[in-house]
């Protein structure tokens, strides 16, 4: 089997038990990529609120180097059902290395651990020093406890105190980079005392024609990077679209980062730390009525202090506001713009904010309030991939397949039809990929 390992890792953190279990070629040929796999296992195990389960899952072209197939996916049920993300930079790539396409993690440890995935090794690394520690003092520890080799290479996923707290706001953080969209799954590792996962593998897998995917993704990188100057030109023109004039200060002096094999690197860095995705931005600004550079900076890193997704909070922040102005709480008085009741709201564990949009929704009887801001914010990104040919189309494809849709932004689509091509021997048929994977603009959902 071509792309794949063919090989899921069952992990039970209530007994220690740690499985290797085949994977079906029939699911992996028909589930190709990490979100719409985890999706099908998700069915599979049965899981729910009372029956919850981690699902790791990677996508065909994960780890083979494509261009935006860096991509893969986590899930988990978050009130009111269950909910898939995608995790962007290396951990999908380091468990393909590790032999394995899938990790199912169930029950609950008895005391604060995280999980160790290597080559020859999986263990589950008790430790109630670990609670508490902020999200670097995670990633020191864990790389400390092994050889500087090994710790300087490893990849690590963890949570903060949010999710320790099982904040509905709770993010995930994956070697320092906070990943947006993932507010609430932060507070399913709370619930099962995981910390963190730690990831390396230096294995291969085989692709049915691999001198030819190297050709073309030779080519196709080599073609971004005489191109590079437009690309980027607009990319900065989409950012004015959206009415960001704070990217170029935020971003001055940044070194780009990019996730494995994506030569766009639409990732900024620096002094060693990750500066606001622009979606972030928008959320931050657009929602929150941010708009001084020293306010959306404290309020960033406080989510990264504290493991909050952004977006989540600038979602149920704007809940909570129209709550305020329909007088159903009295709790606080938070109002667009209002950054020191922001803090206070976040800073509080038990205040309404930490209960998410969602909830928040569903218990004040807003939905179409949350409905409504979800579509204009969908409407707003919209405009990032709004002059694409066939954008929907597109999307529909690339969420199927696990591939990040920014792609489209500096690669043609031919190039995904291609590579699918030579790592899995076979074509790539669209028309059964169009109908299941989200409709960017139209209906997607990860604004919680």
């Amino acid at each position: 089997m071509f792309g794949w390992q063919g090989k899921a890792l069952r992990v039970n953190l209530t007994n220690g038990l740690v499985e290797t279990e085949l994977i079906a070629t029939e699911l992996l040929e028909d589930y190709l990529g990490g979100c719409m796999l985890a999706g099908k296992i998700a069915e599979l195990e049965n899981i729910s609120a009372e029956n919850n389960k981690l699902v790791i899952s990677n996508g065909v072209l994960t780890g083979t180097g494509t261009p935006g197939a860096a991509l893969c996916a986590i899930g988990a049920h978050v009130f009111p059902e269950f909910f898939c993300c995608p995790l962007w930079y290396h951990l999908g790539a380091e468990l393909k290395f590790c032999g394995y396409d899938v990790i199912i993690i169930e029950g609950e440890a008895p005391v604060w651990s995280y999980l160790l995935v290597s080559d020859n090794e999986v263990k589950i690394v008790s430790g109630e020093e670990i609670k508490g520690l902020s999200l670097r003092e995670t990633e020191n520890f864990i790389r400390d406890g092994y050889s500087k080799w090994l710790g300087n290479e490893i990849r690590i996923l963890s949570i903060g105190e949010a999710g320790e707290g099982q904040s509905a706001l709770a993010s995930l953080v994956n070697d320092g980079l906070l990943i947006s969209h993932s507010g609430g799954i932060g507070s399913v590792f709370g619930e099962k005392h995981l910390k963190a996962i730690a990831i390396r593998g230096t294995g291969d897998f085989k692709l049915a024609h691999a001198s030819k995917f190297v050709d073309i993704i030779t080519k196709a990188i080599q073609n971004f990077r005489d191109n590079k100057d437009r690309i980027y030109e607009q990319m900065a023109n989409i950012c004015e679209e959206l009415n960001l004039p704070l990217v170029e200060k935020i971003y001055y002096g940044s070194e780009k980062r990019g996730c494995l094999g994506c030569p766009i690197a639409c990732l900024q860095q620096k002094q060693e730390e990750f500066l606001p995705h622009f979606t972030t931005l928008f959320c931050l600004t657009h929602l929150l009525g941010l708009y001084r550079l020293e306010e959306i900076l404290v309020i960033y890193h406080l989510c990264l202090k504290k493991g909050i997704d952004p977006i989540a909070l600038s979602v149920a922040a704007r809940c909570v506001i129209e709550l305020v102005k329909q007088g159903k709480v009295k709790e606080t008085s938070l109002k667009i713009g209002d950054i020191e009741g922001l803090i206070n709201l976040i800073t509080d564990h038990d205040s309404l904010l930490h209960k998410g949009a969602a909830r928040l929704a569903q218990e004040y009887n807003i939905e179409e309030y949350f409905k409504g801001l979800k579509k204009e914010l969908n409407e707003h990104l919209g405009i990032i991939f709004g002059n694409l040919n066939q954008v929907n189309e597109k999307m529909h494809i690339l969420d199927a397949l696990g591939i990040c849709p920014y792609i489209l932004l500096g690669f043609p689509f031919e190039m995904i039809k291609e590579t699918f091509k030579t790592v899995t021997g076979k074509e790539l048929v669209e028309g059964s990929l169009k109908n299941r994977g989200l409709k960017w603009m139209e209906d997607y959902t990860v604004f919680r």
